[in-house]
């Protein structure tokens, strides 16, 4: 009779797994964390919303409330046409704060300078170059060529309206 008798070392092994084990542990406990810190900075960006809400209606009730009756005011005085087209430019802009347009405008074209955003604003309301020219205190060929360039920029060919074009933006 004989016997065989094999002896291996498992010390290793089992280190490995107790090793295993506690990262294991504390994967689960930063993950754990992970989920808390996720639900945090969600509630945090849930309240960002709504301070901005507030802070938007707050700005439009601001403005319609306290800043366009002057400037009705100051519409029904009698003052020379540039004055009145000067006001009527203030109160588009007000309302334009009050309206998503220009931002839009400024975000999707950021290669629209302020000048040409502002011309592109007056295009919208249905001015004509003369009247924009006017108002801006350059000549007709130079509201032209702004006209090119947005067109260029937004990538409208001639036959596109341009008017019409602004105005799906708004």
């Amino acid at each position: 009779m004989g016997a065989i008798e094999v002896i291996r070392d498992i010390t290793a092994r089992k280190q490995a797994e107790e090793s295993l084990m506690r990262r294991e542990r504390e994967l689960q406990a930063k993950s754990h964390e992970l989920g808390e810190l996720n639900t945090a900075l969600k509630v945090l960006l849930n309240q960002r919303e709504r301070d901005k809400s507030d802070l938007e209606e707050r700005l439009v009730l601001t403005v319609e409330e306290l800043v366009l009756p002057y400037v009705d005011e100051l519409k029904k005085r009698h003052t020379d046409a540039k004055d009145i087209a000067h006001v009527n430019i203030l109160e588009t802009n007000l309302k334009n704060i009050l309206s998503p347009f220009t931002h839009k405008l400024s975000a999707k074209y950021l290669k629209l300078t302020n000048r040409e955003v502002r011309i592109a604003d007056l295009i919208k309301e249905g001015r004509t170059s003369k009247e924009i020219a006017d108002l801006m205190n350059v000549t007709d060929s130079t509201v032209n060529i702004y006209r090119y360039r947005i067109r260029k920029k937004l990538g409208l060919n001639k036959d596109e309206n341009l008017r019409m074009y602004l105005a799906s933006l708004a």
